[in-house]
């Protein structure tokens, strides 16, 4: 009888290649596996980076400003009197804006500049309203509140490119419609965070049209359009690239297969000529402070003709620095305002003929709805000499929001402008403050009419 075991290998080198054998399988399903996990993680990212950026709603906010908390809902819950505009866009969206503007004893609306507020990536304008009651007392000036594509009542989806649009878009309307109460030759470009990229985008824009514009190809009795008279960003990022650099570093070597967004500022401000001011806190945790004083290196050299401030508030935080900056944060924006309109009359920039822009009182066919507030006796008269702010308007110290006696949408939401970090705030903001104390004093419903 014959023994067959000896046709069996049971020496150790033959069990060790058979579990080695069996550990190369594993690891080549892991590593299959972890693979398709990463392919299916940077696809993702890749696809829904759009959602990571823009925040219309976040938890425990509405997306309409009619649905917001109280004094948040409408510029009439200030005694304001403002208009409601819907502003075309070449794409078919309509854009929400609200026109809160200085009533004056003199019917020459030019007198008082006007500032274009894009807010942040969270929320809509109406989480805004203590901020532009400010900018509307402190600097006697109107304030225009653009909600982007896809936030308020604004129509669409937002994304890099379709927000270049609403930038476009809300210039041409003020060069286009002839409003009663703004004078093209003296807006503002205003923008926080993510609205700081937007701001540069329109500025470009304009300038573009500005020095591009040749009499002899559009003909006679076109006037050249004119220059915005400023830009003012505050907490800003040079780029959506560098964040990531800051935000993912582990992320940041797949950027040139997987980053859509662009917002690249930082190639932007040295070909700038517009005046422009930087209003940076230096205790910015989400962008980074060196963003803001890269973006000021680089708007000061590349034109050294033109006019660049710096306003750091020390304390200042990403969202809270206009409420931290006190006294001296509303200053350094009212000498800006001042030296960049003497410096626009002095270069002869307002070439904007007043016979190309109505600033009568005629009605006009526009898609607006203009509120007037119940009372405005509180409100400075609209003059150029009442461009001051006086201690008893302005207190000193950082909480400057008391005067409204309400607190700002700052405590309920994120602006921030990076690439991730804008998800975590934004589950931050579900421990809200005592946001609905202060009582309305007015409203009524707003609604939309298209051309």
């Amino acid at each position: 009888m014959s023994d067959d075991t000896s046709a069996i290998d049971t020496t150790p080198s033959g069990s060790s290649s058979s579990l080695f054998n069996t550990f190369l399988s594993l690891c080549w399903k892991a590593n299959i596996f972890f693979s398709s996990v990463a392919v299916l993680a940077i696809g993702l990212l890749y696809l829904k980076q759009d959602s990571l950026l823009y925040f219309p709603t976040i938890q425990g906010l509405p997306q309409r400003p009619s649905q917001n908390p109280k004094r948040y809902r409408s510029p009439s819950e200030y005694n304001v009197p403002y208009e409601t505009h819907l502003i075309p866009c070449k794409d078919g969206v309509i854009l929400h804006s609200w026109l809160l503007y200085h009533p004056s004893t003199n019917s020459a609306a030019s007198s008082v500049p006007t500032i274009v507020f894009f807010h942040g990536n969270a929320g809509n304008i109406g989480l805004r309203l203590p901020n532009a009651h400010q900018m509307h007392q402190y600097l006697n000036a109107n304030v225009w509140l653009i909600d982007y594509r896809g936030y308020g009542d604004s129509d669409g989806v937002p994304t890099e490119n379709g927000l270049r649009l609403d930038a476009e878009a809300v210039w041409s309307y003020i060069l286009n419609k002839k409003l009663e109460h703004v004078d093209p030759r003296k807006v503002f470009v205003f923008g926080r965070s993510l609205g700081g990229a937007v701001a540069f985008h329109l500025v470009k824009y304009a300038e573009k049209k500005h020095y591009d514009f040749d009499a002899k190809k559009v003909g006679g009795g076109v006037i050249q359009p004119p220059l915005p008279a400023g830009i003012i960003v505050e907490n800003t990022f040079t780029s959506i690239s560098d964040m990531v650099d800051h935000l993912l570093p582990l992320v940041a070597p797949l950027k040139s297969i997987v980053l859509r967004i662009n917002w690249d500022s930082i190639s932007i401000v040295p070909k700038l000529t517009t005046p422009t001011l930087f209003l940076a806190g230096a205790k910015d945790t989400l962008v980074p402070h060196e963003h803001m004083l890269r973006l000021h290196r680089e708007r000061s050299k590349g034109n050294i003709n033109s006019l660049v401030r710096l306003h750091i508030v020390k304390d200042g935080t990403h969202n809270e620095t206009w409420l931290q900056g006190g006294k001296e944060y509303w200053v350094a924006i009212q000498s800006f305002l001042k030296e960049a309109l003497s410096a626009y009359n002095a270069s002869g920039s307002n070439s904007y003929a007043s016979n190309n822009v109505s600033l009568s009182n005629n009605s006009m066919n526009r898609p607006i709805q203009r509120k007037f507030a119940a009372s405005t006796a509180t409100l400075p008269e609209m003059k150029d000499s009442s461009l001051s702010i006086s201690t008893s308007t302005c207190p000193e110290g950082s909480n400057t929001e008391v005067v409204m006696g309400g607190e700002d949408a700052a405590g309920m939401i994120s602006s921030v402008g990076n690439f991730m970090g804008m998800a975590r705030e934004a589950l931050k903001s579900g421990s809200t403050k005592n946001i609905g104390a202060a009582p309305a004093s007015g409203g009524g419903q707003t609604y939309k009419k298209r051309e």
